[in-house]
Order: structure tokens, then C-alpha cells, then sequence
């Protein structure tokens, strides 16, 4: 029995053996594909890093040039609109492809707004609301949802606002909410109309929007 025991306690070191020149051959069969996998890898993060470094550098850039308009900007008269816009679109090149470039287009989109210049807003707005994220990116679609309500199309504005209620982490919901009931109303749809409004004071009750939709349900 002892002599049986003794011989089994012999094979694992002898397998264990054999498993490690087996993986010594393979590696030996397979390593030009590890170089090539390896030098692949090392490509991939040079150039992950070298595109951080680029993008980094180019939104510092932007970031200079973005407060660079602002200072300029706060040198002009309120009157001069047409000196702020042809200001930031000249400059709007330099800015690139980055986050200052979209602020300085929202700059833009609200000095549109201002004028009363719809289609020109619009435009601006747009652009922002495709590319942005984040707060920008709501405000823009609020703009974008007033300027398409003011110029008078209704059914336009009423579809920006649906969408921007139906954001998850929209901070003006509130206000797309009213948006929607205001619409609804200028459309003629008084049933539409009077459930938003009331939505509005379901969803927000004792604040200045539910009395503003309280308000208006009355006018209906």
C-alpha cells in the first residue's frame, strides 16, 4: 500500500512537469503573434494618449479664446448686438471643435433670440442642442422651443417641449411642462391644454409655476 501511495504522490510533479513544457512550446509557436498583439497594445495607448493630450489642449485653447470674447464683449453697449455678433462669429473658427465653441454659439443663439431674430436663433440653438451636453445642452433646447413658439410654429414648439420634458435629468422640466399646456392652448386644444396645466400643479404644487398654470387654467 505504502509503495502505491508513493507512486501516486509521483505522477502530479510529472504532470505539473509536463504541463509547463507544453506551455514553454506554446509560447515558443505563438510568439511572434504576442510581440504583435503586444506592440498593437502599446500603439493603442500611445495614441489614447497623445489624443487626450491633443483634446486637452485644444479646449484650453478654446477656453482662452472663449474669455478673450468675453471681455471684449463686455467692453460693447447693450445697443451694439450687431458688434457682439459679428464678433463671435469671427471668431467662432478659432475655437474648434470644442465645449468653448458651443458656448460661444449659445452666446450667439441668445443674442438672436434678443433681436427678435427667430430663424437665426433657431439656427444657433441647434446646433448646440445636437453637439452639447449637459446644462447648455437643456438650455439651448429651451431657447430652441421659444424661438420656434414665438415665430409662431406652434406644433414645432410644442414637439421641442415634449422632448425636453422628456429628458430624465432636465432641471426645467417645469417649464417645458408649461410650454406644452401654453401650446396646446394657442392650438386651440383646450382638453390637452387644461390637463398640462393641471399636470403642472400636480407635479409642482405651491411654487410660482403652478400658480402661473392655475392662472391660465382659469383663462381657458
Amino acid at each position: 500500500m505504502k509503495t502505491k501511495v508513493a507512486g501516486k504522490k509521483l505522477k502530479a510533479p510529472d504532470k505539473l512537469l509536463k504541463a509547463m513544457l507544453e506551455f514553454v512550446d506554446y509560447l515558443k509557436n505563438n510568439v511572434k503573434l504576442y510581440l504583435i498583439l503586444a506592440s498593437i497594445i502599446i500603439v493603442v495607448t500611445a495614441v489614447v494618449v497623445l489624443v487626450n493630450y491633443f483634446t486637452n489642449k485644444k479646449e484650453e485653447n478654446g477656453r482662452k479664446t472663449l474669455y478673450s470674447i468675453s471681455q471684449q464683449l463686455q467692453t460693447l453697449d447693450k445697443d451694439k448686438s450687431e458688434a457682439a455678433i459679428r464678433l463671435i462669429e469671427e471668431n467662432l473658427s478659432k475655437l474648434g471643435n470644442t465645449t468653448a465653441r458651443l458656448e460661444a454659439q449659445y452666446m450667439l443663439a441668445e443674442i438672436y433670440y434678443n433681436n427678435k431674430n427667430w430663424d437665426k436663433a433657431i439656427n444657433n440653438y441647434e446646433v448646440v442642442t445636437k453637439k452639447a451636453k449637459g446644462l447648455i445642452k437643456e438650455l439651448a433646447l429651451l431657447g430652441f422651443a421659444y424661438s420656434e413658439e414665438n415665430k409662431g410654429d406652434i406644433k414645432e414648439a410644442l414637439n421641442s417641449f415634449i422632448k425636453m420634458k422628456e429628458l430624465n435629468s432636465s432641471v426645467y422640466k417645469d417649464v417645458a411642462m408649461m410650454g406644452i399646456a401654453r401650446c396646446y392652448q394657442k392650438l386651440g386644444d383646450k382638453n390637452n391644454a387644461l390637463a398640462a396645466y393641471e399636470s403642472v400643479i400636480i407635479a409642482y404644487p405651491d411654487s410660482d409655476m403652478a400658480r402661473l398654470a392655475s392662472a391660465a387654467k382659469t383663462d381657458l
